[in-house]
């Protein structure tokens, strides 16, 4: 693939288009209190132009052409009142502070609201909101994730971004223990109705946390704060099995705002593949066939309740208590055939594993804000979270091998305790309209423990630890952080951001009872630069820089954790090392009267690239693989990202995406080279569709074939179909959603390399984490309206969250 080709694209970077100017203004009540969600409508000789509604700061932004307008604003409480506007031909005008009059007489209500997008643009990240996605109800975090442009989450749970897979997750700007150390479960078990929307950060500042070579995907929980009571409550079910109930639920008065999130979810994966393993040997060659049903799923709650007190107008304190807790039931059938040279079966073997998996995460947070002069952009932050989250994973292996009498019995316990402690404070200083500075320090604490204790059956009926598969794995992390950063502008145009960061790490990884111990610590500093070219208010040219470090987890560290398939296994390797990445990125968004289009251009140079590979190994005579991770040298990777959003017609709408990526990997391992070229891509197109006072949304995702040194991926192709109407003077909504219509989502491979001692291996696999699956949810407000979206808790990354 050339990119030198593609970059002629950004040739689109012309402004000859006719563009359309921006009104923006903030409504505001008697006490310069925002007014949320005012409704707008602006008219023309009397004829409606358009409607929209403004923010849950009261902010609005509208596009129009020049010329002489009314503006008229509504809101429940207040009167209807209605201004002048003469937008001029500088493209730009600013109403400032619009206030609204209270009343006992109110004018009927103008039933003109705006939905938000699917997806919106900000200045340094791409905002998802969740709700407009039909294909979203009834879906956990992991669904949610693979739904989005340019992050793909694998079918074994694995997410990456922009195809890399180091990728950090935090929840409402922060790490958290609802997380963990198994991302891939975790999001599993995190319900799509607590969660308002997800950012997606491809090149983060200095503010953020400089983990994750890919960038930062933030998940935002759902929180309310409208006055009053009020509240949204969800009722699922589908096929295969599945049961979801939520309900979120606010309630504020004067200075005090009460809030919850209660969400259970029941369900069963039926899943599963097939494998041909060959092996060549210097004296003899073998292979066999592996078939592989499983059927994982279990019950999962989710409590999340809260609080914010409003100690005076410019200072508040939020507190939010979490508990999830969790049970499983997992269940792997495999089926072995071993054949001879000649493909000849010479035994067969079946392996059943009956595992049961029990889980708890319980995360404590307190948040203080205080502002300063008035200026909500003036502020001072300092938050505090602790979580707790323990696992406990038994299994009951059986195995029955042709020829050989009686059932071998094993036994699995994998049992992991982990803590979490996190105090940030930031602090954000106006100097001007355009100037500012930042400063902050945070301190993250992080330790689990791990107990792995694999047994077999001896003669007499007793279990006997395996020697091989026991260890006791200890992980300790605590990272120090400094940041700085300073806005400014030059002119009118250009608008830029420098900033610095500095991390301390300190790393102790300890196996057994203090046989092998490994302290590590290392400094490392993270500048970060941004330069923003505005050629209109709706046309912007930015480019950016920042150094970024991927720590090696606990999964990537630990020696074990799993053997329901005792010839493939993954592991981890204590000895891996940090990576590093310098991130570049050129990226242009373009608004128009019907929709908006961006296009990024971007290159990471990576050192020190952790990536997994197959090691073949020899256990009682029997040629087994692990998954093994390890520090490559370098990586380079260029790509092209295209975002596209475009109105059609009153009643068809389309988002598409589009990532095309090139990486180019040196580096060799025990004397073999893995150095390797791959180009791939990914992508979706959204169709959505209004008829008979319903939404028809058709999606199509694509994620392109990729390779590394030792395997090769083929392309997957799906579909997902959903309906929804609305009901109950809007208040109620049902939706019907099929995830993977026609059941293609399935991991296709070829795995390939040499055998230490000689000879070499051969692979060719399928798998299948989840089958089709069909969703009907039924959506209930009450003293909400579908188009106002909530204000997420503590995951708004404007100011301080780093």
């Amino acid at each position: 693939m050339h990119f030198r080709a593609y970059s002629l694209i950004l040739l689109f970077l012309f402004t000859s288009w006719n563009l359309k100017a921006q009104l923006k203004g903030k409504v505001v009540d008697a006490n310069n209190e925002p007014l949320p969600m005012v409704n707008l409508v602006l008219l023309q000789d009397g004829s409606l132009v358009q409607g929209s509604a403004a923010d849950t700061e009261g902010r609005f932004s509208l596009k129009l052409n020049p010329g002489k307008y009314q503006l008229a604003l509504s809101f429940v409480g207040m009167q209807n009142d209605t201004i002048a506007v003469e937008m001029p031909s500088s493209a730009y005008l600013d109403l400032g502070a619009i206030k609204m009059r209270g009343g006992s007489e109110v004018i009927a209500e103008v039933q003109v609201m705006a939905k938000a997008k699917m997806m919106e643009f900000e200045q340094d990240k791409r905002v998802f909101n969740v709700g407009q996605d039909l294909t979203s109800v009834g879906s956990n975090a992991s669904e949610l994730l693979n739904n989005l442009p340019s992050v793909s989450v694998g079918v074994e749970g694995e997410v990456s971004l922009r195809g890399s897979s180091n990728v950090r997750i935090l929840i409402n700007g922060k790490p958290s223990g609802l997380i963990g150390s198994d991302p891939a479960s975790a999001l599993r078990q995190l319900q799509g109705s607590s969660i308002e929307k997800i950012e997606v950060i491809t090149n983060p500042s200095a503010r953020y946390d400089a983990e994750g070579e890919a960038g930062i995907i933030n998940i935002v929980l759902k929180k309310q704060d409208q006055k009053g009571f009020n509240g949204s409550f969800d009722l699922s079910g589908g096929y295969p099995e599945l049961f979801g109930a939520g309900a979120s639920m606010n309630y504020r008065r004067n200075k005090l705002n009460l809030f919850s999130n209660i969400s259970y979810r029941q369900n069963r994966s039926p899943g599963g593949g097939v494998s041909d393993q060959k092996f060549f040997l210097p004296d003899t060659s073998y292979s066999f066939l592996r078939d592989r049903n499983q059927n994982r799923g279990g019950q999962d709650l989710n409590l999340r309740f809260g609080a914010d007190y409003y100690i005076t107008e410019s200072q508040s304190i939020t507190g939010s208590f979490i508990y999830s807790p969790s049970r499983s039931k997992n269940y792997v059938d495999l089926n072995f055939r071993d054949l001879d040279a000649n493909g000849e079966e010479v035994r067969e073997v079946n392996r059943f594993d009956d595992e049961t998996e029990i889980s708890s995460e319980i995360e404590a947070d307190i948040n203080w804000q205080k502002t300063f002069g008035g200026n909500k952009d003036h502020k001072w932050t300092a938050d505090f979270r602790y979580s707790l989250e323990d696992e406990n994973e038994n299994s009951q292996i059986r195995q029955d091998t042709s020829g050989i009498p009686g059932v071998f019995l094993q036994e699995v316990s994998n049992v992991e305790y982990q803590r979490r402690t996190l105090f940030q404070t930031d602090y954000v200083h106006p100097l001007g309209e355009k100037r500012s500075y930042e400063m902050g320090a945070r301190l993250t604490l992080r330790e689990i423990e791990n107990d792995y204790k694999l047994s077999d059956q001896a003669d007499d009926g007793t279990f006997i630890p395996d020697p091989d598969f026991n260890s006791r794995f200890l992980f300790e992390e605590n990272v120090y952080a400094l940041y700085g950063i300073y806005n400014d502008a030059f002119g009118s145009k250009i608008t830029y951001q420098v900033g610095l960061r500095a991390e301390l790490t300190d790393l102790t990884t300890e196996v057994g009872n203090g046989d092998s111990i490994n302290p590590r610590s290392y400094a490392n500093l993270f500048p970060s630069a941004f330069f923003t070219y505005s050629f209109s208010p709706l046309s912007d040219l930015q480019l950016s820089y920042s150094r970024r470090i991927s720590r090696p987890g606990f999964r990537t560290l630990a020696p074990f954790f799993g053997f329901s398939d005792n010839r493939n296994f993954y592991s981890g390797n204590p000895n891996v090392n940090p990576e590093f990445t310098d991130s570049y990125e050129a990226g242009y968004v373009r608004y128009f009267e019907k929709g908006s289009l961006y296009s990024g251009l971007y290159y990471r140079h990576r050192t020190g690239v952790i990536e997994r590979i197959t090691v073949v190994e020899e256990r009682d005579g029997q040629e087994f693989s692990r998954f093994l991770p390890i520090n490559l040298a370098v990586q380079d990777a260029y790509g092209l990202e295209f975002n596209f959003q475009y109105n059609v017609a009153e009643w068809y709408e389309i988002n598409a995406n589009l990532n095309l990526f090139y990486t180019q990997t040196v580096g060799s391992f025990q004397g073999q080279d893995f150095g390797a070229e791959n180009q791939s891509s990914s992508g979706r197109l959204v169709n959505r569709i209004k008829f008979w006072k319903s939404d028809l949304q058709v999606s199509f995702n694509m994620r392109g074939a990729s390779q590394n040194a030792q395997s090769r991926r083929l392309g997957m192709y799906t579909m997902d179909l959903a309906w929804s109407k609305d009901f109950l003077d809007g208040n109620a909504t049902v939706t019907l959603s099929v995830r993977d219509l026609f059941n293609t989502r399935v991991r296709r491979y070829y795995t390939n390399g040499a055998i230490a001692g000689g000879g070499f291996f051969d692979t060719y696999g399928t798998f299948q984490w989840r089958e089709r699956q069909i969703t009907l949810n039924l959506s209930y407000r009450l003293n909400q309206r579908k188009s106002r979206p909530s204000r997420g808790g503590g995951g708004d990354f404007d100011g301080g969250e780093f």
